[in-house]
């Protein structure tokens, strides 16, 4: 088993992994990282209409063996901005 750290960064904001997650292998971890972003991406936008997480993926390194980033962008039609249809 190895001891993998999953960093999280949220729209700029760190959020580091302090205990690790003991897995078999990197395809594991790569699966993990994989699966734990999926569950932060059924989350609704906080605030505005963009979001960038990511997980950056390391050994207890400040070198990640790899990251997993996921953007979200909601790009609305029409210039009133209110949400608003058909007023």
């Amino acid at each position: 088993m190895v001891l993998y750290y999953f960093d999280l960064t949220d729209n700029g904001t760190a959020y580091p992994d302090t205990e690790g997650t003991d897995l078999p292998n990197l395809v594991s971890a790569e699966d993990e990282a994989a699966r734990a972003l999926l569950e932060i991406a059924k989350d609704k936008m906080p605030d505005g209409t963009f979001r960038e997480v990511a997980l950056h993926v390391h050994e207890g390194t400040s070198k990640p063996l790899f990251v997993v980033k996921v953007t979200f962008e909601l790009v609305r039609n029409g210039s009133d901005g209110d949400g608003a249809v058909g007023t």
